[in-house]
């Protein structure tokens, strides 16, 4: 038998059949020891299909511990020694089928349309990832299986073996990949040995184990085994209003962190047979869809309470698929490609791409509302479904479409996301100008080519040192090279987006927005402004000519708030608010609430994650966190631990030179080194067709946000160098716009003849 064998070739054996086993899915290992199926079985129903060793000390039963060191890895070598009477338990894939069947009878299941496309519905995920997660629940019940157990263990059982493999949907499966100079669109076979590591439709990966107290999908609790402090009392009682802005950055720097936000993450939400929203707080205390998961209201709320409001709209996340379809704990949908590719713009499915594609040229498809003024036009309207996360719309007025969904959501938005679409078609046009040969498909591939790399050096060289720091950057090889290849993929990285990223760290930007959005003319002075709720899913200001250029100068010219606890009432009492009523929903309740649903752990765990140290007392955080925060905590949580992840990281004091403290900083950084080392289409890479020359390399380096910005206007003269601060006259001098270095697309010249890009400048 495998447990009687030496350690060392156990442990070798047991690595060989997870390898063998896991079919490209991602395993989750913390603190159990685990055999995977008997070696020798190889029936889909008699055989183990997992075998857990359960030892016991004075009693108590206990499971030898394994230290969690990253989502995907591998049973090692650090085991603790027990040596109390110890018991085996058998899973067979008998009982996993048993329990699957009985899943699907309680769930009423039956087989989506869309299981065998490789861009399934979201609903369609859902479905099946709610029968899986059923099945796991079974199952733990049936072997009594503690939260170790269910995280660390069922995850490592052979799916393929079972018949969770018929409901299993295909983009989750392995599929043959080969190496193309172009992303694909979802971004499967990025990764040509994990084929689904970070492809649309796929799950958030974690840092840490999920905190659900049942390990399988319950909302964290304290951990005292009570119920947390409510969503709303924290968000009024520790992040109230005050204005505090910033003196050194602009605005765009909030707007753009939500662009690449949008980039890399837009988690699965359920919606009604229109594809629409509804609001879980309309059948309140009666009948519910079952993703409701409403947040209460106090019934002193200092702003609800007048409108008798009681409760506020929220539902959890659709359940996902892992790769392989591995049972354990729920997993959760993001709907956007991982890497750093664009997707805003172009999106994450062929499916979006066609729409918003002209099919000539290389073009975007626009609408181009301003040609009798001369100016650049806007994005194509959503015409199909509008009224579709579009509030108070006009009967003559559309919202927009773009790669990401959310471009409406606020006016920013739409303003960056135009600029790309103009930009992309810019570029396009002088591309088919230099190479008459190229068809629609070449120049259009090689111009979101060319973007998705300028997105990655904007990112790497203005954003991320802003953020975190010089010396963040450094520890986490997050510089760019000045000249030449990095050459740094690492095809056993995983660049999939953690969902500790996702739900808390990079919505630190929440903190920088402001209550007004202001609006500048060419000559950066002030002409106006508008309360923030009135342009959130509203964004009609943008068909009256020149308001765009307004916007683009309330960017770069508006100051953001600062980096503390204190967020703006616009989106805490007034965020998607619908006409005529006076209130909308609050963005912190959804964060905190967010959090809990998908088992963020706590603000505590992150920071002992991170090697911050752990506070045992409310006091160990009073020099950590800024306006007396830590005595605001101890009137509301019972310990230290159930402090919430992103309320705990906002109100850190920042680090030196960062715009934010080191909790969120170590867990941005990890992100965005995962998000470089794991791309095999990151721009810095060679030897891959998909690589730069040299020289075009080169170029794409002499990209910045403020060129976007100057080239995609319809009239900005003059701009400031890193437009994500405010303008300085020493520090950060306004130039003009025509003096900023560009990309000479010369460089892709190509000829025919001999099929490559001669080009050199003299």
């Amino acid at each position: 038998m495998i447990l009687k064998m030496d350690f060392i070739l156990w442990c070798q054996i047991t690595i060989i059949l997870l390898m063998l086993s896991m079919k490209d899915s991602v395993c989750e290992i913390n603190s159990v020891a685990l055999v995977p199926h008997d070696i020798n079985a190889f029936g889909r129903s008699s055989g183990c299909a997992l075998v857990l060793r359960r030892v016991f000390v004075d009693g108590i039963r206990k499971s030898s511990a394994l230290p969690y060191k990253g989502f995907f890895n591998l049973i090692g070598p650090n085991f603790i020694n027990n040596n109390g009477p110890a018991e085996e338990i058998c899973i067979r894939y008998i009982d996993v089928n048993l329990a699957l069947a009985e899943a699907k009878r309680r769930k009423g299941y039956r087989p989506p349309r869309t299981l065998n496309s490789l861009e399934p519905h979201p609903k369609d995920i859902g479905i099946t990832g709610e029968v899986v997660l059923e099945t796991t629940r079974i199952l733990a019940e049936q072997f009594q299986l503690t939260r170790d157990e269910i995280i660390n263990g069922l995850p490592i059982i052979d799916t393929s073996r079972t018949d969770i493999w018929e409901i299993c949907p295909a983009h989750v499966k392995p599929v043959p990949c080969t190496i193309e100079r172009f992303r694909s669109f979802t971004g499967i076979c990025n990764n040509i040995q994990h084929s689904s590591w970070g492809s649309t439709h796929t799950p958030f990966v974690r840092f840490l184990p999920p905190a659900h107290p049942d390990g399988i999908s319950a909302p964290r609790i304290s951990v005292s085994g009570g119920p947390l402090p409510p969503a709303r009392l924290i968000s009024t009682f520790i992040h109230p209003d005050f204005d505090n802005p910033s003196g050194e950055l602009s605005i765009l720097v909030m707007s753009w962190g939500q662009m690449i936000d949008h980039d890399l993450t837009l988690a699965s939400l359920p919606r009604d047979e229109h594809d629409l929203d509804f609001d879980c707080c309309e059948s309140y205390n009666n009948h519910q869809h079952p993703s409701c998961m409403t947040i209460d209201i106090p019934h002193d709320d200092p702003f609800y309470s007048q409108y008798g409001q009681r409760c506020m709209d929220f539902k959890r996340l659709e359940a996902g698929q892992r790769p392989g379809c591995t049972l354990g704990p729920r997993a959760h949908i993001n709907l956007d490609s991982s890497p750093i590719d664009g997707n805003f713009v172009y999106g994450s499915t062929e499916e979006v791409a066609r729409k918003l594609r002209l099919g000539k040229g290389g073009l975007m498809r626009v609408w181009d509302v301003f040609s009798e003024y001369g100016l650049k036009p806007l994005p194509p309207p959503l015409s199909e479904n509008p009224e579709r996360d579009c509030t108070a719309r006009p009967r003559h007025l559309f919202c927009f479409i773009a790669g990401d969904e959310r471009i409406n959501e606020q006016i920013h938005l739409t303003v960056i996301q135009t600029l790309y679409l103009r930009d992309h078609n810019r570029k396009a046009i002088e591309l088919g100008r230099l190479n008459p040969h190229w068809d629609d498909e070449r120049i259009y591939h090689e111009t979101r080519h060319i973007a998705a790399a300028s997105i990655q050096n904007i990112i790497y060289k203005e954003f991320l040192p802003m953020v975190l720091g010089e010396e963040m950057v450094n520890r986490y090889n997050l510089t760019l090279q000045s000249e030449g290849y990095w050459n740094g993929y690492d095809p056993n990285v995983h660049m999939g987006v953690a969902n500790s990223f996702q739900a808390a760290a990079f919505r630190f930007g929440h903190t920088h927005i402001q209550g007004m959005v202001r609006r500048y003319n060419k000559f950066h002075e002030f002409v106006g402004e508008d309360p923030l709720r009135t342009l959130l899913r509203r964004p009609f200001i943008v068909y009256e000519p020149g308001k765009i250029d307004e916007l683009i100068g309330g960017l770069i010219n508006t100051p953001a708030q600062v980096y503390d606890p204190f967020i703006t009432m616009e989106v805490t009492n007034h965020l998607f608010e619908e006409p005529p009523e006076p209130f909308g929903h609050d963005l912190i309740s959804f964060n905190i609430a967010r959090g809990r649903e998908t088992g963020v752990p706590g603000y505590n765990d992150y920071r002992e994650w991170c090697g911050l140290g752990r506070a045992k007392t409310f006091e160990d955080f009073e020099p950590l966190l800024n306006n007396k925060t830590a005595l605001r905590y101890s009137q509301l949580y019972k310990h230290p631990d159930d402090i919430d992840l992103w309320s705990g990281g906002v109100t850190e004091r920042r680090l030196p030179g960062a715009m934010i403290g080191p909790t969120f900083a170590c867990i941005i950084a990890r992100q965005f080194a995962n998000s470089k080392r794991g791309d095999r289409f990151w721009h810095e890479n060679s030897g891959f067709p998909s690589a730069f020359t040299a020289e075009q390399l080169q170029e794409i380096r002499k990209s910045s946000q403020s060129k976007l910005l100057c080239e995609n206007a319809d009239d900005l003269p003059t701009i400031q160098l890193n437009p994500m601060r405010l303008a300085h006259p020493i520090y950060n001098p306004r130039i003009p716009c025509k003096d900023l270095p560009e990309i000479d697309l010369r460089y892709w010249q190509e000829d025919p003849a001999q099929g490559g890009y001669p080009f050199k400048k003299k």
